[in-house]
């Protein structure tokens, strides 16, 4: 130990170097508490939190009590009912294909049978229809049949299809012709029917006046 070590400690155990001792222990104090006390006022303070506004209730209407006698739907207005009323349909034309059946009958238009010897091929009436058309009616049915046909021709040589069917028709509507389609004139029309083989019986022939 060095001679300045030794005499600190001899001057400690000296009356006097107990004393200076005792005063620096009571001044490391005093500082200590000074800094303490600086600390807790210096230091974060709690945040303050702050309750918000709630916002006010609405009143809620209370609606009356009805008592159990009374008829509580009397007091309802009901919308007015609209009925809407359907405006008739105008008239609808009667319509039928060739060789499907009959239609309405109108103006017979007169002929002159030239040969129609076969009881499966006739023309049996010529009707009016709509505005320009005729409505021939008839027969187009013999055994094994594999079409029937109707045809038109100036005179009887060249023959202009008119109208062509493998549904075979028994008394009822051959075909539509639109007379506007030809000058007018006379004319033949027949209806000719075909077998399976190629073949055919006898056609049936008319006369008719196409305008004029």
């Amino acid at each position: 130990m060095s001679m300045f070590g030794k005499q600190i400690l001899l001057d400690w155990q000296t009356p006097e170097g107990k004393k200076a001792v005792r005063r620096m222990v009571i001044v490391v104090l005093l500082i200590a508490a000074a800094l303490a006390c600086l600390f807790v006022r210096g230091g974060a303070r709690p945040t303050v939190i702050r309750a918000q506004s709630l916002p006010t209730p609405t009143s809620t209407p209370e609606w009356p009590m009805l008592g159990s006698g009374e008829r509580w739907w009397e007091g309802i207005t009901r919308p007015a009912e609209i009925v809407a009323t359907p405006e008739p349909l105008p008239g609808l034309p009667g319509v039928s294909l060739g060789g499907m059946g009959s239609v309405a009958t109108g103006k017979p238009v007169p002929f002159r049978v030239l040969s129609c010897p076969t009881a499966g091929v006739k023309i049996s009436t010529i009707v009016t229809g709509r505005p320009g058309w005729w409505n021939i009616s008839g027969t187009a049915a013999i055994p094994n049949m594999e079409y029937w046909k109707g045809e038109l021709s100036p005179d009887g040589q060249g023959w202009v299809l008119l109208y062509r069917s493998e549904q075979p028709v028994q008394d009822g509507l051959l075909m539509e012709f639109n007379t506007r389609t030809v000058p007018a004139g006379v004319y033949q029309l027949r209806v000719l029917a075909v077998d399976r083989t190629g073949n055919y019986p006898e056609p049936c022939t008319v006369q008719v006046q196409i305008g004029g």
